[in-house]
């Protein structure tokens, strides 16, 4: 029994050790690929490129256009629901009061998702 516990011991000793040899030949294998380059290890794991609007990436349909806009309740706001605006549904929240649908809101803020409405 006492041989069997100092194979399992042992066992767990050497796969630890290979495991720390391992990560120590990738750390240094990773910090030596380019050295005329002042970067650190981390920098070949981070993605360097942006996705700018200019590009045409957009993670947020702009809704600005519809500030000040007046719409009427598609749904029941408690306090989120959808209006429509200019034929368009949009999905918004009040200021936190409940609003009926069939009333008439006015967008007072928009802020990147969020569209922000007072009922009128």
């Amino acid at each position: 029994m006492l041989g069997l516990q100092l194979f399992s011991a042992s066992l767990i000793f050497y796969a630890a050790f290979a495991c720390a040899v391992l990560g120590i030949s990738i750390l240094v294998y990773v910090s030596s690929r380019n050295p005329t380059k002042n970067t650190t290890v981390l920098d070949d794991l981070v993605l360097g490129e942006r996705q700018k609007n200019s590009k045409g990436y957009t993670s947020v349909i702009d809704k600005r256009k519809f500030l000040g806009a007046i719409g009427v309740c598609a749904t029941d706001l408690r306090p989120a629901g959808t209006v429509t605006v200019e034929g368009e549904p949009l999905d918004v929240v009040t200021e936190g009061a409940f609003v009926k649908q069939g009333n008439i809101v006015k967008i007072i803020n928009v802020d990147g998702s969020r569209v922000l409405v007072r009922q009128i």
